[in-house]
């Protein structure tokens, strides 16, 4: 009974702090991208074999109890645990990386090998049955957690160096598996997540500037590099998107897909196609992975300029809440961590937006809550539900002392 007491401590949660807006955003985003999957591939057969819209429908039933339940357990309890959650991480890219035989694998779509198998008979090439996901979507969250409890435990040296250098550490380790997948995004994704965690935690200004100043011309340099012939630190495929980029005119098959989106997008107008039917003729149906990567291509096409504005403004919210959230955090480790979620879905939505409008090169990167892909989902809802439990134990419930210029609270 103390056990499970100090795993739901349910008599300090303050229901009157439990984040609903963030929860009905969730699912309202989540249902339109249900829709929009429905809308596209309902008369096709290979969708209709693969039941896309009808699993995501699934993911979200079991997504409410799973974020109910985790909004219960004492977001400490789960910090406790990061060491463990951050080495099963680990242990899932070395399972992708060099496992081979059944009945857990490495697996590739193409030229990448990103995906974990479970079952399925690997001879069946892309016809292979077996259950997959991405260890990357737990590995986001795992760093996360991770960072947040080595910052949170070792606040009182948080200006000294060797702590910015073993958080460092933590979060190379996992982006140099990713990148070696390879998979750029996720890996540029982490390193933001990690760069914005070590803003807030309050270390020395002296540390970030000079990271900066070795930071942004080794960006500028890699930009360039990447489009020179002589490159060997990225992939061809890594330089191609790049180069698609800079000058789609030269690489019209790599071009294709976000050219085709942008047709779409223009198409949609300012209302969108929602009320011609489902049986209308969209043109979004000529983009791939329109159910996944570019499903915002469907949203400015089904709902037009007004729809796809309403969406982001529903991201925006979702972000402002979850800040909110950070900044009435019962203590240092509560704001650490909805931080970090603040952060990775924030620069998510930017970059799956901003490849779809073809301002940045094609990347892999879902959009939360309405792309379809079980892993990437079922992530997110639990970072959700550790974000309400943060919500369930706000700084008004304790004494709490300001212990820098940025505002870290401690519980006395």
């Amino acid at each position: 009974m103390k056990l499970l007491k100090k795993i739901f401590p349910l008599k300090e949660y303050d229901i009157k702090s439990f984040c609903f807006p963030l929860l009905i955003l969730v699912y309202v985003l989540g249902f339109v991208g249900v829709y929009l999957i429905y809308v596209l591939d309902i008369f096709e057969k290979q969708a209709i074999k693969q039941n896309l819209y009808s699993k995501q429908i699934l993911a979200f039933g079991i997504g409410i109890v799973l974020i109910l339940f985790i909004s219960l357990v004492d977001y400490h309890i789960i910090a406790k645990l990061s060491p463990l959650i951050y080495l099963f991480g680990i242990g899932l890219l070395l399972i992708c990386a060099f496992v081979d035989t059944p009945p857990i694998y490495g697996w590739k779509h193409y030229t990448a090998k990103r995906w974990i198998k479970i079952g399925g008979d690997p001879s069946l090439g892309i016809n292979n049955p077996g259950f997959e996901f991405q260890p990357s979507e737990i590995v986001k969250i795992a760093l996360v957690i991770t960072l947040a409890w080595f910052l949170f435990k070792v606040h009182k040296h948080i200006k000294k160096l060797w702590v910015l250098a073993v958080a460092a550490v933590i979060t190379a380790i996992p982006i140099g598996m990713i990148f070696t997948q390879p998979d750029l995004s996720t890996s540029v994704l982490l390193f933001v997540v990690f760069a914005i965690m070590v803003l807030i935690s309050g270390v020395a200004y002296k540390y970030i500037v000079t990271a900066l100043v070795i930071f942004v011309p080794t960006v500028i340099f890699l930009f360039w590099y990447i489009q020179q012939d002589f490159q060997v630190l990225f992939t061809e495929f890594q330089q191609n998107r790049v180069l698609t980029m800079l000058h789609p005119e030269d690489y019209p098959e790599l071009a294709y897909q976000q050219q085709n989106a942008a047709n779409a997008i223009k198409q949609g107008g300012l209302t969108g196609k929602v009320m011609e039917g489902v049986e209308t003729s969209l043109a979004s149906r000529s983009v791939p992975v329109r159910e996944s990567d570019f499903i915002f291509t469907s949203v400015a096409e089904e709902f037009g300029f007004i729809g796809a504005l309403l969406v982001i403004i529903g991201y925006a919210l979702m972000i402002l809440f979850i800040i909110r959230i950070a900044r009435k955090a019962k203590d240092y480790l509560g704001r650490m961590i909805a931080v970090g979620f603040a952060s990775m879905l924030l620069f998510q939505i930017f970059i799956n937006i901003g490849v779809v409008t073809s301002i940045l090169p094609n990347t892999g990167i879902a959009l939360p809550f309405m792309s379809s892909g079980l892993s990437s989902l079922l992530v997110n809802l639990v970072m959700i539900g550790i974000l309400l439990n943060i919500s369930l134990q706000p700084r008004g419930k304790a004494k709490v002392r300001e212990e820098s210029e940025l505002g870290y609270i401690d519980i006395k």
